[in-house]
């Protein structure tokens, strides 16, 4: 028998009524038996009594929020953020996840250094890491993978980030109405925008905390196993890819289950297992990869990598290759006090939503959930008041990565503003509920009741919304107009490297500012992890390149100089050169100068003709021409050479010798390897004159030869402190300046065995 459980538990009973006589019944057709329905196995049910998967409205609601988040997130790499933002740490996850994609969790020092090591990574015997854990680069494979694109993992992480919040909300204030606005609110956050269309870890790290907390939260409440073990595993892989954040976000929580759960330390002690349990296998990775990468399961690459690059006060550096900076007290002050100011431009809302945010705090109902959130974001704000990093983000607050560092506790925030904006929404005005007989008593005063309560909340909400977009959209052409101004440089760096090089080739790369790394300042200049792609790119670390053709064979040389200047004579002279190199060998080379000096350079040859826009700049007697080979120089002055060839040209050659010298125009390589080769022309005897020098780097290899590399770099000295020197080196009268010394000074070389 069926029983309706939607029926009521007691009925009416109905009276007798006198039995009446049956009729009699009419005989029933002969009809055909039925065929034979075969038996349905055991254990299925038929398909029109399985359950339905129901999805709530407000499920629906935040699900379709994530798909757009989703598709926000691709679109805006696609089309905004193509290569990135331009910081220079995307290159060292990207790197790590096509590392990752080629099995390989390190690379061989052997292989890499010193030209090809990439940026951010440490040396651990033969070994080159990573500084970075491999959470997030491993999302970034399996996109990969998966797809063809590393687009996707940033695009999953904003819609996770937005189901989290939603989550976290609702498991806080039990309230549908706060976690949609809670959601709401975080999807629209400039903040969130930008950190989810990049290749970098913050956004992941608060996702995955975010998601965690609500599993944790629910599973210590209601004791659910799934949750508590999911809620576990979460916080296992943000382990691997911030650790720092985890024990951030994890303090205050546990604080707070422990404190709700102290009069059951049974109850707490089993969650926390099962949560324990959940996290286990992420952290055996964890120690295991550190084990492996930096001989020590305790031992994190950040900081294996330099024992300078860790948290507190003193002497900071992110590599030894680089320079160290103090980290003062002061320091950290000035960067926490610049956070504060510029962290409210990147919430929806700006200020307005932090003001909502307040009101959240003081909110009646719910104290403990609100001092959660609060110290979540205050314990997050003080972590970082100690990590030395803080001080260098400053500059990209405004209009940068924004306050990346502290992207964990960014969604306690949105999510009391959203309970604040609940409470004010709570003490508007609403449709009266009336019953039928006060309807009729009194239809005038419930008309016009209906009518205020129908209007008071719909149109708060429209103000409200249109407020918070007014304050945000300002926000937005400033950071926008920063990332053209990034493609732009990308765009430049693209059209200086020719889409089709003839066969492999090998890059020597030269920044403006010397570096070991050619993703610094050149962040889409990437390898790859086996060196096998058509261009290899090699950092410029000086002399030493001119090993280069040996280390890498078969591969044809060219130079990438951005920011060589065309002539440095003229005040925002177009940058930028790509020229082929080639190699130069033997026990003697030739060094045939020739000179086209501006009109006065020349000494007593007056009349030679202008060869150029800086024509007569700084020339004056005394000119000459060099060579010099470290502390060795041999010299020229230009009245004693006649003029030859056109326009008064003056040549001279002299040797490079791997043997000692035997001649006044010779000079010896001695036994210094590797050296800078400078041949120049100075337009006078004052320090201050104008110069030009073409350097040369030089190694001695292990035959006992010589091996430049030509052309060199160009470089020229502007005469006294123009403009134009003032406005590229500092104004310092005697700064040299990346450009091309051509026509002034040509130099040609020619390698010979000698004897």
């Amino acid at each position: 028998m069926t029983i309706d459980s939607s029926a009521p538990e007691t009925a009416t009973r109905k009276p007798d009524i006198p039995a009446q006589p049956a009729p009699v019944a009419a005989p029933e057709p002969r009809t055909e038996p039925a065929p034979r329905v075969p038996a349905r196995p055991r254990g299925l049910r038929p398909l029109h009594r399985l359950r339905r998967v129901r999805v709530s409205a407000p499920a629906a609601a935040v699900l379709l929020l994530a798909l757009c988040s989703f598709v926000g997130s691709l679109l805006l790499q696609a089309f905004l953020y193509p290569r990135g933002s331009g910081d220079a740490d995307e290159a060292a996850y990207v790197m790590q996840a096509r590392m990752l994609l080629h099995g390989r969790l390190t690379l061989d020092a052997r292989v890499v250094e010193p030209f090809f090591q990439p940026w951010l990574t440490g040396i651990h015997g033969n070994h080159v890491f990573t500084k970075y854990l491999p959470g997030w680069p491993a999302l970034l494979a399996v996109s990969q993978a998966l797809f063809g694109t590393m687009t996707v993992a940033p695009a999953a992480v904003a819609a996770c980030w937005v189901v989290g919040a939603y989550l976290l909300a609702r498991e806080l204030f039990d309230d549908v109405w706060t976690a949609l606005a809670t959601a709401v609110l975080l999807a629209l956050s400039p903040l969130v925008l930008l950190h989810t269309a990049l290749p970098l870890a913050y956004a992941c790290a608060a996702a995955v905390l975010t998601l965690a907390s609500a599993l944790l939260l629910r599973g210590a409440r209601t004791g659910s196993r799934p949750a508590l073990i999911g809620g576990g595993a979460l916080v296992g892989f943000a382990l691997l890819n911030r650790p720092y954040d985890v024990v951030l976000v994890a303090l205050p929580l546990l604080l707070f289950v422990a404190v709700r759960q102290r009069r059951a330390p049974r109850t707490l002690a089993t969650r926390s297992a099962w949560a324990a349990l959940g996290a286990a296998p992420l952290v055996a990775v964890l120690l295991a990869y550190c084990w492996y990468v930096t001989g020590s399961p305790l031992r994190l690459p950040l900081s294996a990598s330099d024992p300078l690059d860790t948290f507190g006060f003193g002497s900071r550096r992110i590599l030894p290759t680089e320079s160290s900076f103090p980290f003062t007290r002061h320091l950290a002050e000035d960067a926490l006090r610049d956070t504060l100011s510029a962290a409210p431009s990147w919430y929806f809302g700006g200020l307005g939503l932090i003001a909502l945010a307040v009101v959240g705090i003081l909110a009646p109902r719910r104290r403990a959930e609100r001092l959660l959130l609060l110290a979540t974001t205050g314990v997050v704000l003080a972590g970082y008041f100690f990590w030395w990093g803080s001080a260098f983000a400053v500059p990209g607050l405004r209009n940068g990565l924004g306050p990346h560092y502290h992207l964990a506790g960014f969604t306690p925030v949105v999510i009391l503003a959203a309970a604040g904006a609940r409470w004010l929404w709570t003490l508007l005005p609403a449709r009266p509920h009336t019953p039928r007989a006060a309807h009729a008593a009194r239809p005038v005063r419930r008309a016009r009741a209906a009518r205020f309560g129908g209007v008071v909340r719909p149109t708060a909400m429209a103000l409200a919304v249109a407020g918070l977009a007014a304050l945000t959209v300002p926000t937005l052409q400033p950071r926008i107009d920063v990332q053209h101004s990034v493609d732009a440089g990308n765009d430049f760096l693209d059209a200086l490297v020719p889409d089709n090089l003839p066969g492999p080739a090998l890059v020597v790369v030269t920044p403006g500012v010397a570096s070991r790394y050619t993703q610094v300042p050149y962040h889409t200049l990437r390898n790859s992890p086996g060196l096998d792609g058509p261009i290899v790119y090699a950092a410029d670390i000086g002399p030493a390149v001119a090993a280069l053709p040996d280390r890498m064979p078969g591969r044809a040389l060219y130079r990438l100089r951005p920011d060589e200047l065309v002539d440095a004579d003229i005040p925002g002279s177009y940058r930028g050169s790509f020229i082929p190199l080639r190699r130069v060998t033997g026990n003697r080379v030739e060094i045939r100068v020739t000179i086209r000096p501006p009109a006065g350079a020349a000494g007593g040859h007056t009349s030679v003709p202008a060869a150029g826009p800086g024509a007569g700049a700084g020339a004056g007697a005394g000119s000459r021409m060099y060579v010099r080979l470290g502390s060795e120089v041999r010299s020229l002055d230009l009245a004693a050479v006649p003029p030859g060839g056109s326009a008064g040209a003056v040549t001279h050659t002299f040797v490079l010798t791997a043997a000692a010298a035997g001649g006044p125009d010779e000079i010896a390589a001695g036994i210094s390897s590797p050296a800078e080769l400078v041949v120049g022309f100075a337009a006078g005897p004052d320090p201050g004159a104008g110069a030009w020098e073409e350097r040369f780097p030089l190694v001695r290899r292990a035959a006992g030869d010589l091996s430049l590399l030509a052309p060199g770099l160009g470089w020229r000295r502007l005469a006294g402190g123009t403009a134009s020197t003032a406005s590229t080196a500092g104004g310092k009268p005697d700064a040299w300046l990346a450009a091309r010394i051509q026509p002034v000074l040509d130099v040609a070389l020619a390698g010979s065995e000698g004897h």
